[in-house]
């Protein structure tokens, strides 16, 4: 039996790393400027940013991956009556992808093959569980891991959204208030002229957290926040995000490897369909203890 982890391209993860860890991924679309792209595979981020420097396009909308889409890796992946599927998709607080993923999942032949999990998160967060389900996945194949079931490897997923904690910060609202992905937006964005948001993610859905003074006051936050989110003493698995923030990215990592037990630490760029939403600036960290990554035996 092959276990296969279904995700869409939110995650952001190196090709490499997509390649090692044999993710199946369907790539979301971004309609800018009269024309549809895939993300990463037709436009990047910094394509992205030099199309909005012209006054004259529209401003820019993201699409889930289609039914059809969906319908299709399925059908390719339980094509062996072995072989199994994990999906695990950006939380349905910012996407309609898993509530496509669970509706073709539910009329599939293959229905009982299949496993869609919520992941809670997006962007950095996703590809940290990720990084945890691929690389329990991948030692699956061992000899000492044998007997791994699909199941185990979903409920892990999902017990790693539920414990961790993310947390993130912009340089400004105007992406996230256009795109419609954070609740009273409007309220806050005459209010932040001197003020950095410290948001964060409630049940896959993003909220501001508190307000602060100044950039290096709301990275003291988040990193404060993070470390009261853990357990005292027990390690953790970490990844940062940014979009066109690499110093604002390097500090948040060395703050957080100073002040908390970080097993692993993982960082990713943001890609465009997210970078639509949040902006250039966008710097965003998450945390989970390692002992939530374990299968329950």
């Amino acid at each position: 039996m092959t276990i296969h982890i279904l995700t869409d391209s939110s995650h952001y993860l190196p090709p490499a790393t997509v390649a090692e860890l044999n993710l199946h991924v369907l790539p979301l679309s971004l309609n800018v400027g009269g024309r549809q792209y895939q993300e990463r595979l037709e436009v990047t981020t910094e394509d992205l940013f030099e199309m909005l420097t012209d006054q004259s396009v529209d401003w820019p909308t993201t699409s889930a991956v289609t039914p059809g889409a969906v319908q299709a890796a399925f059908d390719e992946l339980t094509e062996n009556p072995e072989d199994e599927v994990v999906g695990v998709f950006m939380s349905r607080g910012t996407s309609a992808t898993v509530e496509v993923a669970l509706n073709v999942a539910q009329s599939h032949p293959a229905r009982e093959r299949i496993h869609v999990v919520d992941s809670l998160a997006i962007s950095a967060p996703l590809a940290l569980t990720l990084q945890i389900v691929g690389r329990l996945v991948k030692e699956g194949t061992d000899a000492r891991r044998a007997g791994l079931l699909p199941a185990a490897v979903a409920d892990v997923a999902r017990r790693v959204g539920e414990q961790m904690r993310v947390f993130f910060t912009l340089d400004t609202l105007e992406y996230l208030h256009r795109g419609g992905r954070m609740r009273n937006s409007q309220a806050l964005l005459g209010s932040l002229l001197s003020i950095k948001p410290v948001l964060w993610l409630n049940e896959g859905r993003i909220e501001l957290w508190k307000r602060a003074r100044g950039k290096r006051r709301a990275f003291r936050i988040i990193v404060e926040e993070a470390v009261d989110a853990m357990p005292p003493g027990e390690p953790v698995y970490a990844i940062i995000g940014d979009t066109r923030a690499p110093e604002d990215k390097a500090a948040l990592k060395q703050a957080l490897q100073e002040n908390l037990p970080v097993a692993e630490i993982y960082d990713v760029e943001i890609g465009p369909v997210v970078a639509a939403h949040v902006g250039p600036g966008c710097v965003t960290i998450a945390v989970v203890p390692v002992s939530a990554t374990r299968p329950v035996e």
